[in-house]
């Protein structure tokens, strides 16, 4: 799967956030780079919602992940102030690494901004890739359901 979902129905979570003058550029949009910003917002706010940031690598509660994949799409601008809603899943788990599918919406407006996804992989403290930890993957599997893909698009 290349794409992030575009269906509201397959994510079960959302999160918010206001767009900061910081975040625009010149012509008074959301600069193309804050969507990373955004993507991982969510991320955080998902793992932390599942009880999943609570692991104890080389940073205390943060999963030890690297992202080796990040996508978005731009639908339309977002500007200072606009409160963006970020919706979030986990669409696939593979053996060490898993991905995020987002979809960003204008709160007020209810335009979709951007959508994408973000791959991390499993990493021990040599940065080696280590299989994704059967906890992890359980409760993942049981908030995401059927929606969740075991090997569509990671390793």
């Amino acid at each position: 799967m290349t794409q992030y979902s575009d269906n509201l129905n397959d994510y079960g979570f959302t999160t918010e956030i206001r767009v900061r003058l910081s975040e625009t550029d010149a012509v008074g949009i959301v600069f193309f780079g804050s969507y990373a910003s955004y993507f991982d917002v969510g991320r955080m706010d998902y793992l932390a919602h599942l009880g999943l940031n609570k692991f104890d690598g080389q940073v205390r509660d943060l999963i030890p992940g690297v992202v080796v994949s990040h996508t978005v799409n731009f639908l339309s601008p977002a500007r200072y102030n606009d409160v963006l809603v970020i919706h979030v899943r986990i669409a696939s788990i593979g053996n060490t690494s898993y991905t995020f599918h987002f979809k960003v919406m204008n709160k007020r407006t209810r335009a979709g901004v951007a959508g994408g996804r973000v791959t991390l992989v499993w990493m021990n403290e040599a940065h080696t890739p280590i299989p994704v930890p059967e906890h992890f993957r359980s409760i993942v599997q049981a908030f995401e359901g059927a929606a969740l893909q075991p090997n569509a698009d990671t390793e």
